[in-house]
């Protein structure tokens, strides 16, 4: 069971909205291993499969867009702000029934879409959808349509994202006509999507930099549990022993994960054994940026895992699930004794 940071401690912690990971952090053991039979590939979900969730995705960020922009309005210019905004909503609307793209939505793009203009509510709806930015420009990467994927603490350009489908929301043509395309036209073929290997150095990427921000939780915690004093004796005294052992091997574990991320090319630079980002160690970064890293991590994570076949799309906060069953930080070495 995952247990909420909040509950272990009784006060609010850096990132108190993201729970304590479920997973332990082992100790990495190289063992030779036999091959046996050919891996089977990572990368499960059809190009057909892929557009049509990207195309879902779009609208969904599309609707968002629009309840943005109603949020923003200022008084002057009003009224013509809401008729464009009316418009744009109205036109989203006829689009989705003309195309019958509905049916593919999950229950949760179905439920949003569904709702009145301007009743989304800001932090559920609207900040709970920011993630998807990522999952979206990661989709679009897997079709091949955007080139790379950006460093962990940096966003997909949204415009970019926006503009590379092709897809008009207000005309619904341009929905099937994307759509059909990878169906049955030249995107339906096996080039039209990213390779077995460009895919597997990616999960690997994603693996390692989601397993890092959520071993910052963990490290978050046990900096708020030292010192002295009846709160804090209470306060540790309320941790499970489990996760006292996470807790006292985690420094040790993300210096071997940082060691081998660099060797493997996972990360780009490191520093005072911890990943980095422009020379800063990880655990140095300031609130907004190791908030901003762990979504940008999670998200790409989760789009991944969906590409794979092995979650869902839509996942709850800190649950993401990795495409390797240990994290590519803990997988025992092709070839190692």
């Amino acid at each position: 069971m995952i247990t909420p940071l909040t509950t272990l401690f009784g006060r609010s912690l850096r990132h108190s909205s993201f729970t304590t990971p479920s997973w332990k952090l082992p100790t990495p053991i190289i063992r030779h291993f036999a091959s046996i039979t050919e891996t089977p590939p990572l990368l499960k979900q059809t190009p057909a499969d892929i557009a049509t969730r990207t195309a879902c995705t779009q609208l969904l960020l599309t609707r968002w867009g629009i309840e943005a922009a109603k949020s923003n309005l200022k008084e002057e210019g009003k009224a013509d702000g809401e008729l464009r905004i009316r418009q744009g909503y109205d036109a989203l609307n006829e689009s989705v029934k003309q195309t019958g793209i509905e049916r593919h939505f999950t229950d949760r793009e179905r439920s949003l879409l569904s709702k009145d203009l301007g009743t989304w509510s800001v932090q559920e709806d609207m900040a709970g959808l920011m993630g998807k930015w990522e999952s979206f420009g990661t989709l679009l990467w897997a079709l091949r349509i955007i080139d790379g994927i950006p460093r962990y603490h940096v966003h997909f350009p949204r415009e970019l994202l926006f503009k590379a489908t092709a897809i008009i929301p207000a005309f619904p043509h341009t929905v099937t006509d994307f759509l059909e395309y990878f169906t049955n036209g030249e995107g339906s073929k096996e080039h039209h999507r990213v390779s077995e290997q460009e895919f597997s150095n990616a999960v690997r990427k994603a693996e390692a930099w989601y397993w890092r921000s959520q071993a910052q939780i963990v490290l978050d915690l046990k900096q708020s549990l030292e010192g002295e004093g009846p709160e804090k004796d209470e306060a540790r005294r309320k941790i499970p022993s489990s996760l006292h052992t996470v807790i006292s091997n985690l420094p040790r574990a993300v210096s071997l994960a940082s060691s081998r991320a660099l060797s493997e090319h996972l990360i780009e630079e490191s520093a005072q054994e911890d990943f980095a980002v422009d020379g800063v160690p990880y655990g140095e970064l300031d609130d907004h940026l190791i908030a901003t890293t762990a979504e940008i991590a999670e998200a790409r994570m989760a789009a991944f895992a969906w590409l794979a076949k092995v979650d869902e799309w839509e996942v709850k906060r800190g649950e993401a699930k990795f495409v390797n069953p240990l994290g590519s930080l803990w997988t025992p070495e092709e070839g190692a004794m």
